[in-house]
């Protein structure tokens, strides 16, 4: 039976090194193998081209395979978020994995380290301590199983409602420090002709992170933790009423038109175009929305908890982590490329020019900061709690069932027994 993961990242010990002021191991039983020249290490990844990030992740390759003493290339192959999940999928059961692959923690990783694919990497940490001591607390935990680790994590993320000053100011709506604020704002730019937000209905876990967020302001953290600890059913009354929180949103228009069935840079662009005043996603967006067209016109703010004592309890988690795949056949050169990615110099370099939150415990020199990444760093730094994605959470089961629920229930089925299913489906798996 596959043990239940149970991890509830606070913000304190995740973020609260943000703005602080400031070897290689070579152990394992496998890949020891030398290297010759021109010997490829191999990366999946997700990415596409409307992401900026990309040419700052082949830097890093490229650098890399200039001068590292095993004497490799690296090469990264990148795919859309889906594609990415059904091609790694596919590979696994066919063990054509290539040597390091793009990993969501807990339970997403969990059956590959079950199926005996990922290496594990325990003792590199172990041998260079200076590395294992630079990720902020708990991050790496969220990639271990049994005490081994599996993986690294790159970068920290978390959800924040992203909004056009302009189209603020315009309307005369400022940033809501309430819920019934955040609704009024809505009404407000609804009334004005304007369409408060976009919103991608066609893939599930983007509304459905609203929901948890939204729920999370109901509840607070207390909720994540109990239906972790099997204390919760998935059908209790503040999953429901989140739900239907969102659906409420939708029917009163505050979402584009055909928002349903469109996908998720189509619906990205209407933000990034000026057509819709407000867009809830990760951070990890933040630097291709300050690169667009209205970039030095948008900010970003926590969405206010529903129940005010819930505030700064957001969806977050670490993010574009890396693993080791067991077909890796120079274990040793592969760890030495994780290692480079997530040292200062790599980190600075995608903070600074990429806009994504380090990993590490790296000092941050704020006069270096977009407008945009400075107002998402100080709602990093402001957050008593992060709750990782359902689907991140609870892997393939529950999580990707807690995602087509609340599409469902955008699609207008009756939120209570979209739920109710959501809790037979858990109920009739608990023994998987």
């Amino acid at each position: 039976m596959r043990k239940k993961l149970v991890v509830t990242l606070l913000a304190a010990s995740m973020m609260g090194s943000m703005l602080a002021g400031c070897g290689g191991g070579t152990s394992g039983e496998e890949g020891k193998e030398s290297s010759k020249k021109g010997d490829t290490i191999k990366v999946m990844c997700v990415g596409t081209e409307a992401e900026t990030y990309i040419d700052a992740y082949n830097s890093i390759a490229e650098k890399f395979s200039e001068n590292n003493e095993y004497g490799v290339d690296v090469e990264i192959e990148f795919y859309e978020n889906e594609q990415y999940k059904t091609k790694l999928t596919t590979l696994m059961a066919s063990n054509a994995v290539p040597d390091i692959f793009y990993t969501w923690e807990l339970s997403y990783l969990q059956p590959f380290v079950e199926g005996g694919k990922v290496v594990d990497i325990t003792s590199y940490l172990e041998e260079d301590k200076e590395w294992k001591d630079s990720f902020a607390e708990g991050a790496l935990d969220l990639l271990s199983f049994d005490g081994k680790n599996y993986g690294v994590p790159t970068q920290k993320s978390l959800c924040v409602m992203f909004y056009n000053k302009q189209i603020f100011e315009e309307n005369a709506v400022e940033v809501p420090t309430t819920y019934e604020e955040f609704l009024e704002v809505c009404q407000t730019l609804k009334d004005n002709g304007v369409t408060p937000m976009a919103l991608c209905g066609a893939d599930a876990w983007i509304p459905a992170q609203f929901v948890q967020q939204i729920a999370g302001g109901m509840a607070g953290d207390q909720l994540f933790k109990d239906i972790c600890a099997g204390e919760e059913k998935w059908n209790n009354e503040t999953h429901v009423k989140a739900a239907e929180e969102v659906k409420e949103m939708a029917d009163k228009g505050y979402f584009q038109d055909g928002y349903i069935g469109m996908g998720p840079e189509e619906s990205t662009d209407l933000f990034m175009n000026g057509k819709t005043a407000m867009y809830f996603q990760g951070a990890w967006d933040a630097d291709k929305v300050a690169k667009s067209s209205v970039g030095e016109n948008v900010g970003a703010f926590v969405l206010p908890a529903y129940d005010a004592q819930y505030n700064n309890i957001s969806v977050g988690s670490v993010n574009t982590s890396f693993a080791v795949s067991k077909n890796c056949k120079n274990v040793d050169a592969a760890v030495a490329f994780l290692k480079y990615w997530t040292s200062q110099e790599s980190e600075e370099m995608l903070l600074y020019e990429n806009g994504r939150i380090p990993a590490g415990n790296y000092p941050i020199d704020e006069t270096k900061l977009s407008p945009l990444m400075s107002d998402v760093l100080n709602i990093s730094n402001t957050q008593v709690g992060l709750t990782p994605w359902w689907d991140r959470q609870f892997g393939a089961g529950e999580g990707v069932e807690f995602n087509n629920t609340c599409a469902s229930v955008l699609g207008g089925e009756d939120a209570k027994t979209a739920f109710d299913s959501l809790q037979q489906f858990a109920e009739d798996n608990a023994d998987r």
